[in-house]
């Protein structure tokens, strides 16, 4: 398919393209440049750093809130009794 002047010895178990020995990944069965690349998994994208601060700004003051209604609810329950 890639190389016309070549003999087709394989075929990719993928797409079914005719392939020569060079264009031929044996590891996968697949084309070289086209199918075997798509086993690939990209490198997930790592969390920026302001990410990564906004979301520890978020948890203190999630806890902060947790604790000040806490703090409230036994003061109003001490109150009441």
């Amino acid at each position: 398919m890639n190389h016309p002047e070549r003999e087709a010895v394989h075929q990719c178990a993928r797409c079914g393209k005719p392939l020569c020995e060079e264009c031929y990944n044996p590891d996968f069965g697949r084309c070289r440049e086209n199918c075997a690349d798509s086993l690939v998994k990209p490198e997930p994208k790592g969390r920026s750093a302001v990410f990564r601060v906004i979301v520890a700004i978020l948890a203190v003051i999630g806890a902060l809130v947790v604790l000040l209604v806490t703090i409230c609810g036994a003061y109003i329950f001490t109150l009441s009794n």
